[in-house]
């Protein structure tokens, strides 16, 4: 155990003494406090790991000052020592200074570091919660900012998604845009003129033979880029181009551009 502070506050140095003495060989600092002013004060000036007082002092009962010790050091065990045990007296030291244990006067000398050792077990337990509670709440907010950060880059990038997708049903040509298993995932309105229905299908089953192959063929070797084609939709003369959609080294899909051609195929 690492040492730890101890105030013992008792209106009799005789007790205080005994206290010295007591704790002389346990890895404590003891100080006191004869009466609950100069015990404040040095709560005060030092950091304070358990008080231990006397029930009944002149000017400040023991109650009275553990009540202040809990709003000041709320982290601070607090232990009354007494030879007073009226019960109606140790409900209210509990309820008032919140106290971890009342001990009795005259006490056996064992049982007391037995006890001391206790609280200070209790005080590494409230610093350790206090402790375990801060870096939750640090989690929890960074998770906030976090969450608040991917809402914001959801709703960003749902804007431009929209916006991208009302551009190419705004665009006068034909757009058809194929998956990577090739599955037609887009189409806008002037294709769907074309061919109602088209999202869903398999390119093999809408789109002209000649352009299905340009479209596998981009989607398995993107690195070919572009590829030109000549199709027919309802006997109408386009030319199409194949364009692969490629992110770092992956392929992510193709995109069909078609555009009226004056030629007869």
């Amino acid at each position: 155990m690492s040492e730890k502070t101890i105030l013992c506050v008792d209106d009799e140095e005789s007790i205080l003494k005994s206290l010295r003495r007591l704790f002389r060989r346990e890895p404590v600092r003891v100080l006191t406090a004869s009466c609950g002013q100069e015990a404040l004060e040095l709560v005060a000036q030092h950091e304070i790991h358990l008080i231990i007082s006397d029930f009944r002092m002149p000017g400040m009962t023991g109650t009275e000052l553990l009540s202040v010790v809990s709003e000041r050091s709320p982290e601070t065990v607090r232990v009354v020592l007494s030879g007073y045990a009226d019960a109606a007296a140790i409900v209210e030291a509990i309820n008032r200074g919140h106290i971890f244990r009342f001990l009795a006067k005259p006490w056996n000398d064992d049982e007391l570091r037995a006890n001391v050792r206790a609280c200070l077990d209790q005080q590494d337990l409230i610093v350790r919660h206090r402790k375990l509670t801060e870096e939750l709440a640090q989690r929890n907010a960074e998770l906030r900012t976090l969450t608040e950060r991917q809402s914001a880059l959801i709703e960003e990038r749902t804007q431009t998604l929209r916006m991208a997708q009302e551009m190419i049903q705004a665009l006068p040509l034909p757009v058809i845009g194929v998956s990577t298993d090739g599955t037609i995932a887009l189409s806008n309105h002037e294709a769907e003129l074309l061919h109602a229905g088209l999202v869903g299908r398999d390119i093999q089953e809408v789109l002209p033979a000649n352009l299905s192959d340009a479209v596998r063929r981009s989607l398995s070797d993107p690195q070919n880029g572009r590829e030109v084609a000549r199709a027919h939709f309802s006997d109408d003369p386009f030319i199409a181009m194949v364009v692969p959609l490629i992110q770092g080294h992956s392929v992510r899909g193709s995109l069909v551009l078609l555009e009226a051609s004056p030629c007869v195929i």
